[in-house]
């Protein structure tokens, strides 16, 4: 075993300094003669008699001399020991606790290899050189994707070590091989964990670590959006330090490479329906320095037909794949996030999917991305017409259903104005949209059961009409502003004609549902003439903070068009009539855009686009008069064309409700392929009692956040955790830092000896040289 080492192994030669006192001493030596002086004689008899304390002066000095030469070398040559004088009544063991980041930034590829495999080589060096020291040692591995499933600790304190790899594992002869095949199945996860977690558990096993020299190594890519602001990071490895000897940050990341990440991928809000074009957003962020261009989004549209998944089993469907035309973005600024949007088609309802792929570059896990689509068969819409001919139904429904060669997916019911007040909450909350034209008044039922359709989500539109009673709306639906209706109503008004010429009667603003009409994008909107609509009092104005716009206005500044948010839902009134009364806007060709733009704001409320990160537990809470226990996941293997169909018992929780629950997380998983650790589809098939599957889909993407590779450099880390002791170097340079991290730097140690050799070295060398005695004069 090696007793000491040097982390300047070269500089040891210089121990040969220190026979440079003893070759001077000799020369000196061989200088002198033999001279016969007789009155010398006397001195002599007087050395002889002396000569055995003089020669050990003249020892101790030379020793002493040597030992200073020899200080000085191991002080440059910095000497590192195991503790071992310090610890002679007592063994004290060495404790390496090994913090290992496998998030998926670590996957970053440069020089050949990602800084996951650097990690990995580094932790090996550790353990190799804690099996090569004399003391006890021993390891504790920490991964941050294990340690993310712990949750709440203060409940699971005795259960703490069963998120680590090893812990403290006593390092024998033998450990470097139990080591390497532990090692040889770590891979690099699609996670986004930091590193806090991990903090929280080491701080546990701290606990259980005393009497013992800890030493902490951190090993990650240290990135900026982790540690831009390490508050909580900084109270956590406090308290680490508190019980450790040393802590150390290992950077497995050399410079920041660029990457282009998707940051987002999810359908436009509108008219979901089979059969029907939609449209789904992709977002692309460049998180280089350097803008990018040319940039290819590839698309795959993903169509499961439901005849074929009815005669299907777990993990045996294949979808039918389909590829629209690229995205091409020109170019990309550093830091910029870019949408684009492409219209996708799925012929037949049920939860479909969309992928999008970039290139490959330094990350991997951020170039794909996916979206599960649930496609309706269509979307029913409720028809109150208020109105003796139906006219204002009958242009709503021309505009939703024009003929059999145009699919809206809007399907419009009618039904008379008792049915609001008859209707119980589930038949209401089966509509997308409800629309009220020229309804004179609800009851205090049907009032009820539309304001909790909006608070639940609902939209509502009204036109108003003749039949209208402006007293019945200002009182109870509006009702001080804190109704359903979103103003109140004085009497209805002629527009005045307009003296000037190319002024439009209507005005619209900035919003979803008429910003397509905005400047010249749209001149139809300005052929619409109105005549008569119904007029607000002179002193109403919506207040700042109140949940009421105005999206429209005639000519004269009176609103039109007004929006109310209630609840989750939203309401938005037309002073005017739908049908061609009292303006022309049914035959103007920005009528039926205007509709399906309406229908698709109203709707939008409803429309909850599940959007999850890789690690997110998939629960289900299902019914058990409908669905029996046994249900299966699909879970995407490490290719496309490979799943792994994983099995779960639902249970039940309450025994006097008849809920069922069943989750597939990674806490119960029994490998990391079984559990949500990979991005991709996951299907739940839930058995139904008459002999069917219920199939539903799930997409988990990988956090785009984790795509950003900026690096916090080691003066920015130390800078913000001042004034903690943190060691940094990088892993390819950890060789040095192993030897020191083995032991303990001796060199303040040796100063301290040095100064008090060299003052007793002056002492000595003054006892041991001749001073005339005070008061004798010189000859």
């Amino acid at each position: 075993m090696t007793i000491m080492t040097f982390v300047h192994q070269a500089l040891t030669w210089g121990f040969l300094l220190a026979l440079v006192p003893l070759l001077i001493h000799l020369i000196n030596l061989m200088r002198r003669r033999r001279v016969k002086w007789a009155a010398m004689e006397f001195l002599l008899r007087s050395y002889k008699k002396h000569r055995r304390w003089i020669w050990l002066k003249q020892f101790l000095l030379l020793l002493a001399r040597m030992a200073a030469m020899a200080l000085i070398v191991a002080m440059l040559a910095q000497w590192i020991t195991q503790r071992q004088w310090l610890t002679i009544f007592g063994a004290t063991a060495t404790h390496h606790f090994v913090l290992l980041d496998d998030s998926y930034s670590m996957s970053e590829q440069s020089g050949g290899a990602s800084a996951f495999d650097r990690a990995k080589r580094a932790m090996g060096e550790i353990a190799a050189q804690a099996i090569g020291q004399d003391s006890q040692q021993k390891f504790t591995l920490i991964r941050f994707s294990r340690v993310a499933a712990v949750g709440d600790q203060s409940e699971q304190d005795a259960d703490i070590t069963r998120v680590t790899d090893f812990n403290a594992e006593i390092v024998d002869s033998n450990f470097d091989v139990v080591l390497e095949e532990e090692r040889r199945d770590f891979e690099v996860t699609e996670l986004s964990h930091g590193p806090r977690e991990a903090f929280r558990v080491l701080n546990e096993l701290l606990k259980y670590a005393v009497d013992e020299n800890n030493i902490v190594y951190v090993l990650s890519d240290f990135r900026e959006n982790e540690w831009e602001s390490p508050s909580e990071l900084r109270e956590l490895l406090r308290e680490a330090d508190e019980a450790t000897d040393e802590i150390h940050f290992v950077n497995c990341i050399e410079t920041q490479q660029p990457n282009l990440t998707l940051a987002a991928i999810a359908p436009e809000r509108g008219t979901r329906a089979a059969g029907v074009p939609l449209f789904v957003n992709v977002s692309v962020r460049n998180n280089g320095r350097d803008a990018v261009s040319k940039v290819v989004v590839k698309i795959r549209t993903h169509y499961y037909d439901p005849a074929v998944v009815s005669s299907s089993d777990p993990g045996k469907l294949q979808p039918k794949i389909d590829e629209p035309p690229s995205i091409l973005i020109d170019e990309i600024s550093a830091g910029e996030t870019v949408t684009r949007r492409v219209q996708v088609y799925f012929p037949q309802p049920g939860p479909q999917v969309v992928e999008a792929m970039l290139n490959d570059d330094a990350v991997a896990a951020d170039n794909r991305r996916w979206c599960v689509v649930e496609v309706a068969d269509g979307q029913p819409v409720l028809l109150i017409d208020g109105s003796l001919d139906r006219d204002h139904a009958y242009f709503m429904e021309s505009a939703f259903e024009p003929g059999a060669r145009t699919n809206t997916g809007i399907r419009p019911e009618r039904q008379p104005p008792a049915f609001l007040r008859d209707a119980v909450a589930e038949s209401l909350q089966r509509y997308h949209a409800i629309y009220l034209l020229d309804v004179d008044r609800l009851d205090a039922r049907a009032i009820e059961n539309l304001e909790n359709y909006v608070r639940l989500g609902g939209g509502v539109a009204f036109f108003a009409g003749e039949n209208v009673n402006l007293n019945f709306y200002t009182q109870s639906m509006y009702r001080d502003g804190e109704g359903l209706f979103p103003l109140p109503l004085e009497r209805d008004d002629l527009l005045p004609a307009e003296l000037l010429e190319n002024t439009p009667d209507l005005e619209v603003e900035d919003h979803p549902v008429f910003n397509v009409f905005l400047g010249e994008r749209n001149p139809f909107i300005r052929l619409v003439t109105i005549e008569r609509y119904l007029r607000a009092p002179e002193d109403w104005m919506p207040s700042p903070d109140a949940p009421v716009e105005v999206l429209a206005r005639l000519r004269n500044g009176a609103p039109l068009a007004i929006e109310r948010r209630f609840g989750r839902g939203r309401v938005i009134a037309f002073l005017t009539t739908l049908a061609p009364q009292w303006n022309n806007w049914a035959h103007d060709p920005s009528f039926v855009v205007a509709l399906l733009k309406l229908q698709a704001y109203l709707t939008a409320s409803r429309q909850h686009d599940d959007t999850r990160l890789v690690g997110t537990p998939i629960a289900l809470s299902l019914s058990s008069d409908d669905y029996l226990k046994d249900v299966s996941f699909v879970v995407p293997g490490v290719t496309d064309r490979q799943s792994l169909v994983v099995k779960r018992v639902a249970t039940q929780p309450d025994q006097a409700a008849p809920a069922l629950s069943v989750v597939l997380d990674d806490a119960s998983a029994v490998t990391s392929e079984e559990g949500v650790g990979r991005s991709g589809i996951y299907e739940a098939w839930v058995p139904t009692r008459d002999g069917k599957f219920d199939v539903r889909r799930y997409a988990l993407n990988a956090n785009p956040s984790e795509g950003d590779l900026s690096i916090a450099t080691p003066q920015t880390l130390l800078s913000r955790l001042e004034p903690l002791p943190i060691k940094i170097r990088h892993a390819d340079d950890y060789a040095y830092d192993l030897m020191a991290q083995a032991g303990y730097n001796r060199s303040m140690l040796l100063m301290v000896v040095l100064m008090l050799l060299l003052i007793g070295e002056q002492l000595l060398a003054y006892s041991a040289s001749y001073h005339a005695a005070p008061g004798v004069a010189r000859g």
